[in-house]
């Protein structure tokens, strides 16, 4: 099977020389998504901009013919460690307890400041 790239009309397209997901061998690999909404809109506060990236990664799950059920590893990246437990709270609305995938959350600057989380996934087609 060839790769396929993922794009989705919910997802706001990337400016930076990547693809918002890429399907191959029976996986979906989900690219660090930011809280983008509508035409590069991204709000203040973290609880919003964890609910958009999880929408975001929903969106191209959905595009590829997954799920968030499928998502086997997910990365974390969070801009102030301090975000950590209110992250944590958000995760598990949306994460099946006792189904979470495996996980790496780090802390670090991102590219964008306005940015402060992105996640990135690998899921099951």
């Amino acid at each position: 099977m060839a790769k396929q790239i993922i794009t989705s009309d919910k997802v706001t397209p990337p400016k930076a020389p990547l693809s918002p997901a890429v399907k191959s061998n029976g996986f979906i690999f989900v690219s660090g998504q930011p809280g983008f909404y509508g035409d590069r809109q991204i709000a203040e506060d973290f609880e919003t901009q964890m609910h958009q990236v999880v929408a975001n990664i929903k969106a191209l799950l959905e595009e590829a013919g997954s799920s968030l059920d499928k998502v086997v590893k997910a990365n974390v990246i969070l801009t102030n460690a301090q975000d950590f437990a209110k992250m944590n709270e958000i995760y598990r609305m949306y994460f099946k307890e006792g189904q979470f995938p495996a996980r790496t959350t780090i802390a670090c600057d991102l590219g964008n400041p306005s940015f402060l989380l992105e996640i990135e996934c690998i899921a099951e087609a």
